[in-house]
């Protein structure tokens, strides 16, 4: 059965991968980008390869909460339902810097915009019978780094290794925290994990040899798995790693903390929430 999907960050490594994988496996692609050019870009070469293939993009900066919202909303005026949303959009800023609502950026970027995404996307994923939210983490999360009373690293020195797998932690604690609070109904919530392949999210990281790393196309595997395997047809709360299961750490698992971020969460996107659709 043919399904509306809508992607994030997916125009360059692993995101622009798992768009291929779903435009190949013949379902509707809906995707968010920046940049129009880049948008536009992506469309074409998509159709070229894949004629008649159902593709179209919103414009999207995850580095803005208003902008999150206006995606949301040009989405839920055009399209009543949505089958799979995939949180894959990320940065990793190894200086401090900050969004346009002034948040430090990895947790603008990697956790606060999918959060609130996803919270204004759920009338549409609970119009259909199986919807599904993917969102990326990494094994970076293994650092078990979470400055809860410090997230964007205001009272001490900045580390963007650190801010980063703190996002990817808080992915994590996002994803449990959704799993129970979306239990008992049609919608299910997975965590994926990429795994090292070659991306430009480690642009800001100088240079790399990436003869021995695998491409960007191994990194699209555990999304196109969560995404689309009738394997995980009502299953939630899951940590996938190309097509299997992993465990992430205990910290991640951990539902008082999921409870706690869950919270300041909240705080951070409460203005841009007309409603609660849980």
């Amino acid at each position: 059965m043919k399904k509306r999907i809508l992607l994030t960050g997916a125009t360059s490594g692993i995101g622009l991968e798992i768009a291929k994988g779903i435009v190949e496996a013949g379902h509707q692609l809906i995707f968010t980008a920046r940049n129009e050019s880049k948008a536009n870009s992506l469309k074409n070469s998509l159709l070229a390869d894949h004629a008649g293939a159902d593709v179209s993009y919103l414009l999207c900066d995850f580095a803005s909460l208003t902008s999150v919202k206006a995606c949301a909303g040009q989405f839920l005026a055009q399209y009543n339902h949505l089958d799979v949303l995939i949180n894959n959009a990320g940065v990793w800023e190894m200086e401090r810097k900050e969004s346009q609502d002034g948040i430090e950026m990895n947790l603008a970027v990697n956790a606060l915009a999918p959060f609130l995404l996803t919270h204004l996307l759920l009338p549409a994923l609970k119009a259909v019978p199986e919807g599904r939210i993917i969102n990326t983490s990494s094994m970076a999360h293994r650092r078990n780094i979470l400055e809860l009373n410090d997230l964007e690293w205001r009272n001490q020195p900045y580390n963007g290794v650190a801010t980063y797998s703190q996002s990817k932690l808080i992915n994590l604690l996002h994803s449990l925290q959704w799993a129970k609070e979306l239990a008992g109904t049609q919608v299910t919530v997975n965590t994926v994990h990429p795994g090292y392949v070659q991306s430009n999210l480690f642009n800001n990281m100088g240079q790399r040899d990436w003869s021995q790393v695998p491409p960007a196309s191994d990194g699209a595997r555990s999304a196109l798995y969560a995404a689309l395997s009738p394997d995980l047809a009502g299953v939630s709360g899951k940590y996938i790693y190309h097509e299997r299961e992993d465990q992430p750490t205990p910290m991640a698992q951990d539902e008082a903390l999921a409870q706690k971020v869950w919270e300041i969460s909240e705080q951070y996107v409460s203005s841009f929430l007309l409603e609660r659709h849980i």
